[in-house]
């Protein structure tokens, strides 16, 4: 807040400013937050949850679309980085004027770009240090919109999306191809034929657009194997591939073993995690690919002379 009087106080003599009286038993105006980033188009750090929980019943539509349960840091508490209120910048949630004042209007100071923007400010602070929007509002000339061009969150979906992300190809012993019988009680071995950058990780892109930039970095976590007689494996990595001077043996990291005759549909989902930072935020992004096939598995036979 005392970032924005400032600038209003330095230059913007005959702005118009709205101060609603506060209501009886309010609390009193905050400080300024302490907030990474700053100016009208800067972030801050993104955390997942508000403290306390029961972030649901804060959560405002964000202007725009986007994630509704991303927050940013406030003296140690929590707003959320979009609301109806416009943007946070640091110091409030700033939007455009709508509509904007005509071009006679002191609030330009003269100007002929640029933009009016509304920035309304923190009082009120919950039971469970959540920061919410006060009844103050500043308006004031700037030379560009708060938030214009693509928001963090939406680089970082632009740099997720050139890596190229897909399910591992499951290798698999006994193999999935007509006439390939394995044998119940002997080990079965998993893991992915083509692992690499796009399929395991880790792997690093970054988007940018108007001088802003995000980098992402995304990396499986883990491959949690449906083997379809009801087991469920999870694997940390790629698993081992098979090799026949393995013989007999169980995999070292990512295994199962039938104990019945059938055929099985074994599915593979890789679960990975993205890290992005940039604009003065950051985040994380959950995602997971799928890929599935269909083994068979039958007793040893017995042959009698």
């Amino acid at each position: 807040m005392r970032r924005l009087l400032a600038l209003l106080v330095a230059v913007l003599i005959g702005a118009v400013v709205f101060a609603a009286p506060a209501a009886a038993g309010a609390p009193a105006a905050v400080d300024a937050p302490e907030c990474h980033g700053g100016g009208l188009s800067g972030g801050c750090d993104l955390e997942a949850d508000p403290p306390g929980g029961g972030g649901t019943d804060h959560v405002v539509t964000p202007v725009g679309g986007g994630d509704a349960e991303q927050w940013c840091a406030y003296q140690g508490r929590k707003v959320l980085c979009v609301t109806d209120d416009g943007r946070w910048d640091g110091s409030g949630w700033c939007k455009p004027a709508s509509p904007q004042p005509p071009q006679d209007d002191p609030v330009w100071l003269g100007n002929t770009d640029g933009v009016i923007v509304v920035c309304t400010s923190v009082t009120v602070i919950d039971a469970t240090g959540i920061a919410e929007p006060s009844n103050i509002s500043i308006t004031f000339w700037a030379p560009t919109i708060p938030g214009a061009g693509p928001s963090a969150r939406e680089l970082a979906d632009r740099a997720v999306a050139s890596m190229g992300l897909h399910a591992i190809q499951i290798g698999i012993v006994p193999e999935s191809v007509p006439g390939s019988v394995g044998i119940i009680g002997m080990p079965t071995w998993m893991w992915a034929m083509n692992p690499g950058e796009s399929t395991v990780g880790p792997i690093t892109r970054t988007a940018a657009a108007g001088g802003n930039a995000v980098t992402a970095t995304a990396s499986v976590e883990r491959i949690v194997w449906t083997m379809g007689d009801g087991a469920v494996v999870t694997c940390a990595g790629p698993g081992t591939p098979y090799a026949d001077s393995y013989g007999k043996t169980s995999s070292p990291d990512c295994g199962h073993t039938y104990t019945k005759q059938g055929r099985y549909a074994v599915s593979a989902t890789s679960f990975w995690t993205v890290e992005w930072a940039g604009m003065g935020e950051t985040g994380t992004i959950p995602l997971d690919f799928t890929d599935s096939v269909t083994i068979t598995m039958g007793e040893a036979q017995v042959i009698v002379q």
